[in-house]
């Protein structure tokens, strides 16, 4: 006999009306954001023109960019460079946003850059330096009188004899 636990009240990890319940919420939360991606559309697709025109004004850059990384997407992989460039036409309202904010983002590296660049970017004169070599010896210790240290001997060791194996006492 299993016995189950329950404080009267539901488990903390149950979902309220079960597998229908969930069923429920997950259908509410799809409509849900079909409709707020439906209403995003519409205000970007009024928007487009105006984000288009501020994303030439912050860097223009950012199309020729685009377009580059499209030629060189459709050399390497046609098929996805396709796909990419349907897809961009299909949702020109989210294109436009993600422009923009690529343009904003080229701009912010930028800044960045002329920022921290600064000071490596000033380019320094190299100047041959004059330098002599110097012998490398060994320095003498004090305790020898100015003699150098004999490296030491190296003892062989001893080899075990071929006919005993000193792991055969383990086993015994």
């Amino acid at each position: 006999m299993i016995y189950s636990f329950s404080n009267g009240g539901r488990n903390l990890n149950q979902f309220p009306g079960g597998g229908l319940g969930c069923l429920a919420f997950t259908i509410l939360f799809v409509v849900g954001g079909y409709y707020l991606l439906q209403g995003l559309y519409s205000l970007l697709l009024w928007a487009a023109p105006a984000l288009l025109v501020l994303t030439l004004i912050i860097n223009w850059r950012v199309f020729p960019d685009t377009i580059k990384s499209w030629l060189i997407s459709l050399r390497t992989n046609p098929l996805s460079a396709l796909l990419s460039l349907t897809l961009a036409v299909l949702v020109f309202p989210f294109f436009c946003l993600y422009l923009l904010l690529k343009a904003i983002g080229y701009r912010k590296m930028e800044q960045l850059r002329q920022q921290f660049g600064a000071a490596e970017s000033t380019p320094v004169e190299e100047e041959f330096v004059e330098f002599e070599e110097l012998e490398s010896t060994q320095k003498p210790t004090q305790g020898d009188g100015g003699q150098m240290p004999e490296p030491p001997v190296k003892q062989e060791r001893q080899q075990p004899l071929k006919d005993q194996n000193p792991y055969d006492t383990y086993f015994n």
